[in-house]
C-alpha cells in the first residue's frame, strides 16, 4: 500500500514537473528581457538594411476605363441595362484584355522590347467596386515604361472591346501620367516585422531552453516542486 502511495505520489511530482504556468513562461520572459531585445534589434536592423540594399523603387502609371455595352442593347431603357450589363461583364472585359492577343498588341507598341509575360508582371486590371469602370495600373523601373504601357492598353482597349464583343465601348476616365515620384519602398514597415519576428524567435529559444532544462536552481524550486522541507543547505565557497 506504501509503495502504491509513493508510486503515486511520484506521478503526481513528474506532472508539477512537467506544468508550466503562463506565470512561468512571463517570469522566463522577463528574466531574459535583454535577449528578446537584442535579436528583435538584430534580426529588425537586418531586414531594414536587406530592403534598403536590395529593393528597386518602381513608377506607377494609372488609369480607368469606363466599360458601356450600350452598343448591345435593345431595351428602351438602355443606359440603366448599359451599366448594369457592364458591371456584370467587368470580369469577363479584363480576362480579355489581359489575355495573350491583346497584351501582344501592346508589346508591338513598344517595338517588342517586353513581352507578353513581362507585361503581364507589370500590369494590373481590377473592378472598381459598384461602377461598370475598370482600374489600370503598370510598374517599371522606369516611369516612361509605365507610362507607355498603361497609355497602349486605354489606347487599344476600345477596338479590342468592339471586336471582341461585337459590340459595346470603353472610354477613358482618368488617362494615364508619368510619374515623377517611386512608389513606396516599405522599409520601415519590413523593419517592423523583422523587429518582432526576431523577439518571437528569441521568446521560442528561451522557452524550449528552459524546458530542457532540468537543473536544480534554488531550494525554493525544490519546495515548490515536491513539498518537502530543506534539511540543510551547502553554501557556495569561493576560494582565492
Amino acid at each position: 500500500m506504501q509503495t502504491q502511495d509513493k508510486s503515486k505520489t511520484n506521478i503526481e511530482n513528474t506532472k508539477k514537473e512537467s506544468e508550466i504556468s503562463v506565470v512561468d513562461i512571463i517570469n522566463m520572459m522577463l528574466t531574459f528581457w535583454w535577449f528578446i531585445v537584442i535579436l528583435a534589434v538584430l534580426v529588425g536592423g537586418a531586414t531594414y538594411t536587406y530592403f534598403k540594399i536590395t529593393a528597386t523603387p518602381e513608377y506607377k502609371s494609372s488609369a480607368r476605363l469606363l466599360i458601356n455595352t450600350e452598343g448591345q442593347q435593345t431595351s428602351t431603357d438602355v443606359n440603366t441595362n448599359a451599366m448594369t450589363g457592364a458591371k456584370n461583364m467587368l470580369p469577363t472585359y479584363i480576362e480579355v484584355l489581359q489575355s495573350k492577343n491583346f497584351l501582344n498588341t501592346v508589346s508591338d507598341d513598344l517595338d517588342n522590347k517586353y513581352t507578353v509575360e513581362d507585361i503581364k508582371g507589370m500590369l494590373t486590371l481590377e473592378a472598381v467596386t459598384d461602377t461598370n469602370i475598370i482600374k489600370i495600373e503598370v510598374l517599371n523601373e522606369d516611369a516612361h515604361v509605365s507610362y507607355l504601357i498603361c497609355s497602349s492598353i486605354v489606347n487599344n482597349a476600345k477596338s479590342e472591346i468592339t471586336r471582341v464583343f461585337g459590340g459595346g465601348t470603353s472610354e477613358p476616365t482618368e488617362w494615364p501620367e508619368e510619374s515623377s515620384k517611386s512608389e513606396p519602398l516599405h522599409t520601415a514597415r519590413n523593419a517592423v516585422i523583422g523587429l518582432l519576428a526576431g523577439a518571437i524567435v528569441a521568446m521560442i529559444i528561451i522557452f524550449l531552453v528552459n524546458m530542457f532544462d532540468t537543473r536544480v536552481k534554488s531550494k525554493d524550486e525544490l519546495v515548490a516542486k515536491y513539498g518537502l522541507p530543506i534539511l540543510g543547505e551547502i553554501p557556495n565557497l569561493e576560494f582565492n
